[in-house]
């Protein structure tokens, strides 16, 4: 009896350093404080941004997908710390040549979707 509680304290306290661990190492997605940047002003390209506020991913790497009816382009980006991950639409982008319209952007980290926002391409 004293091993099996010995056993499930063990494990419970491997347990939660692993999840504390994982936290102040920066792998939680959604304990992020996440910003979003969409600068749609230029004819011709589109600057998107996504940052953690707080560094607290430490690194990162953004995958930003815009859509326009059914046509997808899809990028990705990394950052480190607190600092902006920007990608250029389209010349980043896999996906061909964008026509004008309004597009709808999905970011996400790590299969998460952390924001939505949606933009004007001017050619």
């Amino acid at each position: 009896m004293k091993i099996r509680i010995g056993l499930l304290t063990l494990l419970a306290t491997a347990t939660i350093v692993l999840f504390t661990a994982g936290q102040i190492q920066g792998q939680s997605v959604r304990s992020a404080t996440w910003q979003t940047s969409v600068d749609d002003s230029q004819p011709g390209v589109v600057t998107l941004g996504l940052r953690d506020k707080w560094g607290t991913m430490r690194r990162f790497t953004a995958t930003f997908v815009v859509t326009l009816g059914r046509k997808t382009y899809r990028g990705t980006m990394s950052a480190v710390e607190d600092e902006w991950a920007y990608i250029d639409f389209p010349s980043q982008f896999r996906g061909g040549t964008p026509s004008s319209g309004s597009y709808k952007v999905v970011f996400s980290v790590k299969g998460v979707v952390v924001g939505r926002d949606r933009f004007r391409y001017r050619r």
